[in-house]
C-alpha cells in the first residue's frame, strides 16, 4: 500500500499516480451534497440509524459533508469508506485549509486520523458518528467487510484513471454489502458503470449531474446478491428491540466485562454486571501495573494483524476515556532476543508502519522495536474508576442460563438468585474453561506470578523481552511474568519471584533486588492463541449440519450457522487483555446492533467459538 502523492495545482489538489484532481469544482462540498448526501434525503424519515458506504475516501469530503448532515439530529451514522492511497495527515490539513471549508470538522479528523497502515481503522468520530476507515486495494478490502448498507458512495477517480475501482467484482461486493432497496450514487454514468450495476442487480436510473456534468448515475439494489462463504462463520442474526432500552447482563466484571459494558450501555443498553468475587478486577486484570502493547509477528501473520488493530482500538479508547492517573502513553520496547525475533520485526520495515512501530537492530542488548502508541497502566485503579458508572452486582458466581418463550435469558447464581436479560455476555476470565467444558472450545487457565521490587531499573517506559519490566509506580516496580498452564495455587511463591528475576537479570542486577510483594492472577488461553469473541454457537446445529464438512466444506450447500439466540462471549485475552478485550467489547456491540465489523472479516473467522470444532469436522473426525 502506498500513500498518496499529493501535490498542489494552486490551491486544488493533485494526484500524481491517477494524474487527476481531488476536487471538481470551484464548491466541491456542493457537489458533494448534491451527488451523495442528497441520496439520504429518500429514506431520512424511514430510520434512525444508517450505513454508509465508500470507494475512495481521498480527502474525507463526503464524510464531513455527511457529519453536518447528521449533526444534532439525533440519527446515527456508521460510515465505512475505503481508500489504496491515503493521504499523509499534513496534507489532509492543507487540503482543508486552502478549501476554507469544514475548518472544526477538518481539525477533528486530522486529530483522529488513524496510521497509514492496511486494515480497518475504527474512529469514534462523536457520540452518534462512527467512522471506519480501510486502508488497502479496493478488492483486498471489499471481501473483508461485512454489513448491509443503506447506501453506496462511489467516488473513486474516473473510471478512464481508475479501472481497478470499478470492476466487475467490485459491483458484484457492493451489491453483497448492500440491503435490498440500498442505493448506490455516483457522479459516473459510464457505460461500463451503468452496465455493471445492472448486472450486480441494481435498478438504475440516470439522474441531472451537478454543474455542467449532464447526468449522474443513481441505483436501488433489486435483487439480492449474497455470497456465502464459510457459512459456519456466518455473523448471527439478534432481533432487539431498541426503541427501549434493551437489557445486557455481562458475567465478570474485569476490563473484558466493563470495557463490554461500557460499549452497550453507551449505545442504549440498561446494563449489569454481575461477578463471582467482592470486587472488581480480582483476577488477571487486577495488577498494580501492566503494559499496553501488541503481540508482533510478521506483517500478513493473522495473529499479529489481529492483535494491531486492537491495539489501535485500545489506545483510541484509553485515551479518551482515561487521564494519565490511570494510563500513560510513554511508548514501549520489544526486545528481540534471539535471531528469530530480530528477522520477524525487521520484516515491518517495508510496511509503512513507522507511525506505531520502529525498529532499531543497533540497540542493546538486543536489537528492538520501539511501540509508539505502547503504555503503562493501573489496570485495577482504572477497572475500579469504570466500575464506578456501572451496575455491578458482587457475589454473583454463574450456574446456569436457559432461553424463556419471551425471548428473554434467565440466568441463574450460586446465591440462589436470578436474573432476566435480553442479552447475555460472558466476560469470565480463568473461569471459562470450566463453564464452556460441555462446548468444543479449546481453553485452558495459567496461572501467572509477578513480582514487586523496590524501584530498581531507571525506566520511563515498560518494556519486554524473555521478561517484562514496568517504571516504577508508588515505590513498586513490578516484573513478570511466569507462565504455568493449568496449575492452580493462589498462594505466591518464592521460585516464581526467583524466575521472575532471572528472566530480566539483563537489565538489573538480581542480587541487588529487593522484594516486597507478589501477585498471583490466573488467565484463560486458547490453544490458537487468539481470543474467543463473538456469539456463542448452537452446538447440536453445527454436529448436525456439519457432520459431513470433510466432503462438503467445498461446496456451497452447507446451510447458515444458527447461534444461541443474544447470547456472546468476550473471552481468551491471555496477557494482553488490555488490548483484546476492547476489540472484544466493540465486536460484540457490532454484533448486537447489527453494525459493521470493526476487524476484517477473515480475522472475526478467527475468533469464532466455533473454529476449533469446525477444525474438527473438517479434518473428518466425529
Amino acid at each position: 500500500m502506498k500513500n498518496a502523492a499529493i501535490s498542489f495545482k494552486g490551491k486544488t489538489a493533485f494526484n500524481a499516480q491517477f494524474d487527476d484532481i481531488y476536487f471538481n469544482t470551484d464548491k466541491p462540498w456542493c457537489e458533494s451534497e448534491y451527488v451523495f448526501a442528497k441520496g439520504l434525503d429518500e429514506i431520512w424519515h424511514e430510520q434512525d440509524r444508517f450505513i454508509v458506504a465508500e470507494t475512495g475516501f481521498g480527502a474525507g469530503l463526503n464524510f464531513l459533508t455527511l457529519c453536518k448532515k447528521f449533526q444534532n439530529s439525533g440519527k446515527r451514522l456508521h460510515f465505512v469508506s475505503i481508500e489504496a492511497n491515503p493521504i499523509a495527515k499534513h496534507d489532509l490539513a492543507e487540503i482543508y485549509e486552502n478549501l476554507g471549508k469544514f475548518k472544526t470538522l477538518a481539525k477533528k479528523l486530522a486529530r483522529l486520523y488513524p496510521p497509514l497502515v492496511r486494515g480497518i481503522h475504527r474512529i469514534e468520530f462523536s457520540e452518534f458518528i462512527t467512522l471506519d476507515l480501510c486502508f488497502g486495494d479496493v478488492l483486498e478490502i471489499l471481501p473483508e467487510l461485512d454489513f448491509k448498507a443503506d447506501v453506496w458512495f462511489m467516488d473513486g477517480f474516473a473510471p478512464s484513471k481508475n479501472e481497478a475501482m470499478w470492476s466487475e467484482a467490485v459491483f458484484k461486493h457492493i451489491a453483497r454489502l448492500t440491503r435490498l432497496g440500498g442505493m448506490v450514487r455516483t457522479y459516473s454514468c459510464a457505460k461500463i458503470v451503468r452496465e455493471r450495476l445492472v448486472r450486480a442487480g441494481f435498478w438504475l436510473e440516470l439522474r441531472k449531474g451537478y454543474g455542467k456534468k449532464r447526468q449522474m448515475s443513481h441505483a436501488v439494489l433489486k435483487q439480492s446478491c449474497e455470497i456465502s462463504k464459510d457459512p459456519w462463520f456466518a455473523r448471527c442474526e439478534t432481533a432487539l428491540n431498541l426503541a427501549r432500552a434493551p437489557r445486557a447482563l455481562i458475567i465478570g466484571a474485569g476490563i473484558a466485562g466493563l470495557a463490554t459494558a461500557v460499549e452497550l450501555r453507551k449505545n442504549g443498553f440498561d446494563v449489569t454486571l454481575a461477578e463471582a468475587k467482592d470486587a472488581v478486577a480480582t483476577n488477571g486484570s487486577g495488577n498494580h501495573c501492566g503494559v499496553l502493547m501488541p503481540l508482533i509477528t510478521k506483517p500478513d501473520v493473522n495473529l499479529g494483524r489481529m492483535h494491531l488493530n486492537a491495539f489501535l482500538q485500545a489506545v483510541r479508547f484509553y485515551r479518551s476515556a482515561m487521564s494519565e492517573r490511570y494510563i500513560k502513553f510513554s511508548g514501549c520496547i520489544d526486545y528481540a532476543y534471539d535471531e528469530l525475533l530480530a528477522k520477524r520485526f525487521e520484516s515491518w520495515r517495508d510496511e509503512n508502519a513507522d507511525e506505531i512501530l520502529t525498529f532499531d537492530k543497533d540497540v542493546k542488548p538486543y536489537p528492538a522495536m520501539f511501540i509508539k502508541g505502547g503504555a503503562y497502566v493501573r489496570p485495577r485503579k482504572m477497572c475500579e474508576k469504570i466500575a464506578k458508572d456501572l451496575n455491578v452486582l458482587f457475589a454473583h458466581e454463574y450456574l446456569s442460563h436457559k432461553h424463556l418463550k419471551n425471548g428473554q435469558i434467565s440466568v441463574k447464581f450460586k446465591n440462589a438468585k436470578s436474573l432476566k436479560t435480553d442479552v447475555l455476555v460472558f466476560a469470565t476470565g480463568s473461569k471459562s474453561a470450566e463453564i464452556f467444558k460441555e462446548k468444543e472450545i479449546l481453553l485452558s487457565s495459567v496461572r501467572g506470578q509477578v513480582t514487586h521490587i523496590e524501584p530498581l531499573v531507571d525506566t520511563h517506559m515498560p518494556f519486554s523481552a524473555f521478561g517484562y519490566v514496568c517504571p516504577s509506580i508508588g515505590g513498586v516496580q513490578v516484573i513478570g511474568a511466569t507462565y504455568a498452564r493449568n496449575e492452580f495455587c493462589d498462594e505466591a511463591r518464592d521460585e516464581d519471584d526467583a524466575e521472575n528475576l532471572s528472566k530480566v537479570s539483563e537489565f538489573l542486577d538480581s542480587k541487588k533486588a529487593r522484594i516486597i510483594g507478589s501477585k498471583v492472577g490466573y488467565r484463560s488461553y486458547s490453544s490458537d492463541r487468539f481470543p474467543v469473541i463473538g456469539a456463542l454457537y448452537d452446538e447440536e446445529f453445527y454436529k448436525q449440519s456439519y457432520k459431513d464438512l470433510f466432503w462438503s466444506k467445498h461446496k456451497d450447500t452447507n446451510p447458515t450457522a444458527v447461534y444461541e439466540p443474544n447470547v456472546f462471549v468476550n473471552i481468551a485475552h491471555g496477557s494482553r487483555g488490555l488490548c483484546t478485550a476492547i476489540l472484544g467489547a466493540k465486536l460484540i456491540g457490532d454484533l448486537v446492533l447489527k453494525r459493521p465489523l470493526c476487524i476484517e472479516k477473515s480475522l472475526f473467522n478467527d475468533l469464532h467459538a466455533a473454529r476449533f470444532l469446525v477444525r474438527r469436522l473438517k479434518r473428518g473426525q466425529k
